[in-house]
């Protein structure tokens, strides 16, 4: 697998490595300006062991003097896994709550044959909820390995 795809697969790929003008990255092969990981904590050890403004250090490798301060303190706190990303977004069907999860699952025991778009559109009818027929064919198939994108 190539490196910058494992970059992308683990959270650490540096959209902006274009941004990055440190010599470093630009003459040394061991540098790798799409490496975010490697970006952040050499952009942190240049502050601390040179005499460059943080301002001057930071725009070299491609962050703001604010994402600089965010890169330090996250750095402080959390050490070397700060640099790798965390999935953003929801990781859970957060519009299905164990409430309506339970619904779902009780419509389907006494009507085993209904479709993803019935249930989403009972939910939506009965109970207010708004949420896609997807979004009931990602729980159905979580739940039971089922897949209900033929109905």
């Amino acid at each position: 697998m190539p490196k910058q795809d494992i970059l992308v697969e683990n959270g650490t790929f540096n959209r902006n490595h274009a941004k990055v003008t440190e010599h470093r990255f630009i003459d040394d092969d061991f540098y790798d300006p799409q490496d975010l990981a490697q970006v952040k904590y050499e952009m942190l050890r240049t502050v601390r062991e040179s005499e460059r403004s943080v301002e001057e250090t930071a725009g070299r490798f491609g962050f703001s003097r604010s994402g600089f301060y965010k890169t330090k303190s996250a750095f402080e706190s959390e050490g070397l896994s700060a640099f790798v990303s965390n999935k953003t977004g929801p990781q859970d069907a957060w519009k299905l709550t164990k409430e309506y999860r339970r619904f779902i699952d009780g419509y389907l025991l006494e009507n085993p044959g209904a479709s993803s778009e019935e249930i989403a559109t009972i939910l939506k009818v009965e109970r207010g909820l708004d949420i896609s027929k997807r979004t009931v064919e990602r729980y159905r198939s979580r739940k039971s390995g089922y897949s209900q994108k033929s109905r």
